[in-house]
């Protein structure tokens, strides 16, 4: 069940959804030029991250608000689930979207707990139980 959580409002919406655009657009070259797919996903996913610590608001929504709010819910979802396809029109080496998926949920829930903590952003490459560490040695790679 989602928590209640003041509503944000339409306009907050749209620019959480314009930064997530931006993030995709990025993607596609970011995936194709990586020399493994859980590269190109990490590439794709650090990418994100950076353009969301410049947005204060859409930081929160992305990481916080989605789990109480099921509009902001469903866009989060929506961007999964495009970058899930890209990854997989992309990249021969692409796992199957239940795997990409798995990866993506574990890496959400890791920043989520950082930020609800307050931490300070972490060093994306060097930080353990960030997305890095759980891409390369947090789950099987097997298809």
């Amino acid at each position: 069940m989602l928590r209640s959580e003041p509503t944000p409002d339409p306009a907050a919406l749209a620019d959480y959804q314009r930064v997530l655009d931006r993030v995709f657009e990025r993607s596609r070259e970011l995936i194709e030029s990586a020399p493994t797919w859980q590269a190109g996903l990490y590439r794709a996913v650090l990418a994100c991250y950076t353009e969301m610590r410049s947005n204060p608001q859409a930081l929160h929504l992305h990481f916080i608000a989605t789990m109480r709010d099921a509009r902001v819910l469903q866009t989060r979802v929506r961007h999964r689930d495009r970058l899930l396809a890209l990854l997989a029109r992309t990249r021969d080496d692409a796992p199957d979207s239940l795997h990409g998926e798995f990866l993506l949920n574990m890496i959400h829930a890791s920043m989520r707990t950082q930020i609800k903590a307050g931490a300070t952003p972490p060093d994306l490459d060097a930080a353990e139980q960030t997305f890095a560490t759980i891409l390369w040695r947090g789950a099987p790679l097997a298809r």
